[in-house]
């Protein structure tokens, strides 16, 4: 199996490196600002506005880099001036400015400023209030993916303004919206799906929607907290702090708890904790995380079960729990699913589902890749050999059966041998005495030619 790393759930914006990195690109935003870059000004002017990225909340100052933006032809930060003048945001309202504005940017296309436009058409503020033009205006800005949009058309739909109610086309909206992570947007819908308004009841999914909510509340603080601590070795604070958020139902915090637990070393019990409870602890939390649809807790009881940490050592149960989290489509556990089906251990042994599951792995994770195929190549060979093993057994098995005939033909084979053989040799034999014949003869025929050409010697005188 793949071996895993435990990990926490937390986002990487809470480790100090991927704030650091965070800082750095803010610096970095910033100094092309000042160089005139329009895009790094707006970027920094939304990031001033929201108090966003660790940057204090300034309006005042996203006011001017928007006005620097807008003055390089940004539309959508003209759209944000326009915004900034309709509610009196670092600046003076006025509704004319902001529709002056909001024309400008919606002429660029900015489906910001569109917005704009629909929500001052439909509250009358700087102008007449006109609901259709205002649901056209939504419309476009809706369609270009403006969430606050879809949250406004959604709630004219479910009110029946400008038209008659039409619950259905009201949660497609919130749920265009909800997808963006609009809170509003995401708590009608859950009350939709709870009472079955415009779609089918489904309290699991109401309580999904705002369970998505009720963790970006600002209990969540606790979590960052927690961390803080446990990055300056801190662990006890952290634990509690973890714990804590935990017992309100925070899945993160949940997950992290047991993500602490399992990495416990000498200062669990010096902590006055019992280091004998200490795996059932990080079990227990991490099936409260599973049960709020954490993958990743899923997989952990997995392990669990596979190696006994906290658990009893139950492969079928590992084998369980590793296909629900495959459900979900996890990569890890089609892998491990793989490997069981491959060695028959906690699965029955089955090599084209092994296949059938390392395959998965390569569609679902491409950075699964290496490990994947050569778990394919590791199971192309065991097939390969153990094809072959199949049909030496099968010659063998003959063999067994009719032993008469095996020794018949291996005397019949022992004398054939034999009598190749000695006709081999009387062939060679007859050659070598042709050869020698041979020989004898044209040292004869060489010898009458040297006398007939040898030179005729006068007698001495």
């Amino acid at each position: 199996m793949l071996r895993r790393r435990p990990r926490s759930v937390e986002t990487d914006a809470s480790w100090p490196s991927a704030r650091a990195r965070e800082q750095d690109v803010v610096q970095y935003y910033q100094y092309s600002a000042a160089l005139g870059n329009a895009n790094a000004a707006a970027a920094v002017g939304r990031l001033l506005h929201h108090g966003a990225k660790g940057m204090t909340r300034d309006h005042k100052a996203a006011f001017r880099y928007f006005a620097q933006a807008a003055a390089a032809g940004d539309a959508d930060a003209t759209a944000h001036l326009g915004h900034m003048h309709a509610n009196g945001v670092g600046v003076r309202p006025c509704n004319e400015t902001a529709m002056s504005l909001f024309k400008k940017a919606a002429e660029d296309g900015s489906a910001h400023a569109r917005y704009g436009l629909g929500y001052m058409h439909l509250a009358g503020f700087g102008v007449e209030r006109d609901v259709k033009k205002a649901a056209q205006y939504l419309t476009q800005a809706g369609e270009q993916g403006s969430s606050d949009a879809n949250f406004l058309l959604g709630a004219m739909r479910a009110r029946g303004v400008g038209g008659e109610k039409d619950a259905a086309k009201a949660v497609a909206s919130f749920s265009v919206a909800a997808a963006r992570g609009h809170v509003p947007a995401t708590y009608n819908l859950a009350m939709m799906q709870l009472a079955g308004i415009g779609i089918s009841p489904s309290c699991d999914a109401a309580t999904t929607l705002l369970k998505s909510i009720a963790e970006k509340g600002p209990w969540v603080k606790d979590i960052e907290n927690a961390h803080a601590l446990y990055t300056k070795k801190n662990r006890r604070a952290a634990l509690l702090l973890y714990s804590k958020a935990a017992d309100l139902g925070i899945e993160a915090a949940m997950a992290n708890t047991a993500h602490v637990l399992e990495r416990a070393g000498e200062w669990y019990e010096e902590a006055g904790f019992d280091p004998e409870t200490r795996l059932e602890r990080a079990l227990h939390y991490h099936r409260l995380a599973a049960d709020q649809g954490n993958v990743r807790s899923l997989l952990r009881i997995g392990d669990a079960y596979w190696y006994g940490r906290g658990a009893k050592r139950d492969a079928k149960k590992a084998a369980a729990v590793y296909q629900q989290a495959s459900a979900h489509r996890s990569a890890q556990a089609m892998f491990n699913l793989g490997s069981m089906h491959e060695t028959g251990v906690g699965l029955p042994k089955d090599l084209h589902l092994a296949k059938r599951y390392y395959d998965m792995v390569l569609t679902t994770d491409p950075h699964a890749w290496a490990p994947a195929k050569m778990a394919l190549w590791r199971l192309a060979l065991r097939v390969a050999i153990e094809a072959r093993g199949e049909k030496i057994d099968e010659i063998v098995g003959v063999l067994r059966r009719n032993k008469d005939l095996v020794v018949a033909g291996i005397l019949l084979c022992a004398l054939a041998c034999v009598l190749t053989l000695r006709v081999a040799m009387g062939v060679a034999t007859t050659r070598d005495r042709r050869e020698r014949a041979g020989a004898s003869a044209r040292e004869a025929a060489a010898a009458g030619r040297d006398a007939r050409l040898a030179p005729v010697v006068a007698p001495a005188e």
